[in-house]
């Protein structure tokens, strides 16, 4: 769940196992305490200056195949659009660091586990995919390290054509052979949102093995005829046809592919480093990757250091390669040189830092945004009218066990409930109504199909005609949810709402971690609650967002429906986007009339960062703000200062 509270989660179909996507409260936790200095390939000391800035000139060409692009206002008068203009200002007077406060500490670092949004924002600020969406964009993606690509007329075959003079900052370079290693490296150790590639490749004719045998600072075969010829085997699922172009055999066709390697598992890791520092092993996290996983890199920052619970810094990449390219937000070169990221729990003391100047962004809650932005000490903060994220607020109502399994029960529920009020009271304006899974603005969304009206009457006499009258029978109802403060506000109007049709709710506060484990539990488990709070915001893909609706994918475990499962088959394979579009408006339909979903809404003006309270409010001096749906976090590199905020 991408959020919720901004980690995330999937599973695969075939697993058990809870993968972390992102959530919208997520209290994602970080585990790893160390402090992380710089590195190098030894591990010990790493050298930059091995790599000349000078030769950070490369190809700005960008042109693509055919195949290259897959197929509101405010809720204040107080908040302005901020420009998405980037261009960074010489001014002696600009301050070159900037310093946000975000709400919990990130998980794992290493590009190929990171699971919270956090680590995400670290991993995405300082590795790079090869492919990724256009800006703001929800349907163009762009060659980032690929220089173009094209696919065959089946689906199948993906080819990538790398950019020429690709280096991380410690001067090895990224090549064909960093992809073939990246990609198999990720599936053995299967961690994170890794399970993904199991839709699209197999691991045949690859060992663990093969994958540590890439070994040198050269980052290729060396000499290594035998793996040089595992790796340009075309039998396997990846090959390597030369240093600079490598294919993609998948398994089936799956029309997701290329939205789905945008994603943060699939930032290019430095292989020797890994190499360096424990390898690969089958089906385990690399544990020195996960603390100092994006120390090295080829993106426009690097982390020069990381305090687990503390803070961040990254550092503009002072030998980056992409200097001269234009055009693609995610390659700008880093404008503001040093970004402080802070991890602070409580919401007063980052309120405070806005106010005193201390931070320039920080997270604050939906429902303390008011007090925020109307406080007289405040008139120099700003919100961002960035629009619309990816990011859905739901809960879930239990399918599959009494008495919620009446779909008359689900249906009063449904219309107990005033989403409305709930927009207002707990997201403050910054939410907007939809009607699930897809997101507004993915492929598929139909804005014809509307929600059912709040409808008291309607609801009682549901429950009546169920065998409930004004709830007589039924048992107390739990609602679980993870610790936040505006969670727990729609927790309580969720529990009067109920009351007026006979209905007793209990909500549950738990920790993320106990949340995260029951919200995977079948319905049909006596331990799984009844209601419950979700969150998800992924990639602008329908794909990412079927985990909702689905339980044999893993994710939720309230409805398990078999019309639905074979429309979420069909719509991954079907490659007539006309035909996929209504494929996806059908799930919705028939994900309505279950009555197993009370969507509360679309978050807008927010980034997927951190424990993912709320919007970042700004110094208005921040400017360039712009959001993208594939990223974690903030772009640090594609923002800028247009005045002192001292």
């Amino acid at each position: 769940m991408k959020p919720i509270g901004n980690s995330r989660y999937a599973i695969g179909r075939t697993a058990v196992a809870v993968i972390v996507i992102i959530l919208i409260i997520i209290l994602g936790v970080g585990i790893y305490a160390i402090s992380v200095s710089h590195v190098s390939s030894s591990s010990t000391t790493r050298t930059t200056s091995s790599v000349s800035s000078s030769s950070s000139a490369v190809s700005s060409s960008t042109s693509t195949s055919t195949s290259s692009s897959v197929a509101s206002s405010s809720a204040s008068s107080s908040i302005s659009s901020i420009s998405t203009s980037s261009s960074s200002t010489t001014s002696s007077s600009v301050p070159s660091t900037l310093v946000v406060d975000e709400a919990s500490s990130p998980g794992p670092v290493d590009p190929g586990t990171a699971y919270d949004n956090n680590a995400g924002e670290i991993a995405q600020n300082t590795n790079l995919p090869l492919v990724f969406y256009n800006g703001s964009s929800t349907t163009t993606i762009v060659p980032i390290v690929a220089q173009s690509w094209n696919s065959s007329a089946n689906g199948l075959t993906y080819t990538f054509f790398l950019r020429n003079n690709v280096y991380y900052d410690n001067g090895n370079p990224v090549n064909a052979y960093v992809v073939w290693y990246n990609y198999y490296r990720d599936m053995f150790i299967n961690q994170g949102a890794d399970f993904a590639l199991f839709s699209f490749f197999n691991m045949s004719g690859v060992t663990v093995g093969d994958v540590n045998s890439l070994n040198n600072p050269q980052n290729s075969p060396n000499g290594n005829a035998t793996l040089l010829g595992i790796m340009e085997n075309s039998s396997n699922s990846i090959t390597v046809l030369n240093a600079s172009t490598v294919q993609f055999h998948l398994i089936s066709p799956q029309v997701w592919f290329l939205p789905a390697i945008t994603y943060t598992p699939f930032d290019l890791a430095d292989p020797y480093i890994v190499q360096q520092n424990g390898g690969v092993v089958l089906n385990q996290p690399n544990s020195w990757m996960s603390v100092n996983g994006t120390n090295v890199g080829d993106g426009p920052y690097i982390t020069q250091i990381l305090v687990p619970n503390q803070y961040t810094i990254l550092v503009a990449n002072p030998h980056y390669w992409a200097q001269n390219i234009t055009g693609i937000p995610l390659l700008q070169p880093a404008s503001i040189k040093q970004i402080t990221i802070n991890y602070k729990t409580d919401e007063l003391t980052r309120e405070l830092d806005l106010e005193t100047n201390k931070a320039q962004g920080a997270i604050i809650s939906f429902n303390d945004l008011s007090h925020v932005m109307n406080s007289s000490s405040t008139s120099n903060l700003d919100i961002p009218n960035i629009g619309l994220s990816t990011s859905l607020e739901f809960i879930t109502i239990d399918t599959l066990r009494a008495p919620t399994n009446n779909s008359l029960v689900r249906q009063a529920i449904v219309d107990a409930i005033n989403v409305s009020q709930i927009e207002g009271v707990v997201y403050d304006g910054y939410s907007s109504p939809l009607v699930g899974p897809d997101p507004i603005g993915v492929l598929g969304y139909n804005s014809s199909i509307t929600s059912p009206t709040y409808n008291l009457t309607l609801a009682k006499s549901l429950l009546a005609k169920a065998g409930y009258p004004n709830g007589q029978g039924l048992p107390t109802f739990d609602f679980l949810y993870p610790q936040s403060a505006y969670i727990s506000l729609v927790a309580q109007l969720l529990e009067a709402d109920l009351s007026q049709i006979g209905i007793t709710v209990s909500p549950e506060q738990v920790s993320f971690d106990t949340w995260v484990a029951e919200i995977g539990l079948s319905g049909s488990n006596s331990t799984a609650a009844i209601l419950e709070y979700g969150s998800w915001s992924a990639f602008a893909d329908f794909a990412e967002y079927e985990y909702i609706v689905d339980a044999q994918l893993g994710a939720f475990g309230f409805m398990n429906n078999q019309t639905i499962d074979q429309l979420v088959t069909e719509s991954n394979t079907q490659l007539n986007q006309t035909l996929r579009a209504q494929e996806i408006s059908q799930i919705t339909v028939d994900t309505l009339q279950q009555a197993s979903v009370i969507w509360l809404g679309q978050d807008r003006d927010l980034y997927n960062t951190g424990g993912g309270f709320g919007p970042t409010v700004w110094n208005s001096c921040v400017t360039g703000l712009y959001y993208n749906p594939a990223f974690d976090g903030v772009p640090f590199n594609t923002i800028s200062f247009k005045c002192n905020p001292a």
